[in-house]
């Protein structure tokens, strides 16, 4: 069975809409960020304090960055090197948005970023772990908490935990 057969309507419809979401804020490319906008309002999510603008605001800011998270810019800021005043003066010099990163690989017209693509591929890992034969939301979730980067610290600064996901995952119902 192929990747795109096990997938729920539901997680396909996410899909769709994270390519939606890249198309409206005029992205380069689909990513990951897209995808957890897509999701926020998946049952699995629920009760977590996630608020859209918010989540926004932190994902322009790592594109900004060309993709360093908070803890890489405090690593940095701790050998003396503060990223913002890096960037500031990259954007004066070569123009505004010019650390993000470039287009890849195309999908409903749009190119996908890498860990866009390792996201659907760890989800499906997640449903055979769980020994679901579906590829819900709450698998793409577990996978956006594996991956590294800004997804996976603002799911974890706000308190959801690939512990947590995974035990609501666990206790879904078979479809």
């Amino acid at each position: 069975m192929m990747i795109a057969e096990r997938f729920t309507k539901e997680a396909r419809e996410a899909v769709k809409a994270a390519v939606r979401n890249a198309e409206e804020v005029h992205a380069a490319e689909v990513g990951v960020e897209h995808l957890l906008l897509a999701l926020l309002d998946a049952p699995v999510l629920a009760g977590f304090d996630l608020p859209r603008e918010e989540l926004e605001t932190a994902f322009r800011d790592y594109r900004r960055k060309g993709g360093l998270t908070k803890a890489d810019a405090e690593a940095l800021r701790g050998l003396g090197i503060d990223v913002d005043q890096v960037i500031d003066s990259v954007e004066q010099s070569l123009g505004s948005g010019v650390l993000r990163p470039g287009p890849r690989r195309r999908w409903f017209g749009m190119p996908l970023e890498p860990a866009f693509k390792k996201a659907l591929e760890n989800s499906l890992r997640e449903a055979r772990d769980l020994g679901h034969n579906y590829l819900g939301n709450e698998h793409i979730v577990l996978a956006l908490l594996q991956g590294k980067g800004i997804v996976a610290e603002v799911l974890t600064e706000r308190g959801v935990t690939y512990a947590e996901i995974r035990k609501r995952a666990a206790s879904a119902r078979a479809r």
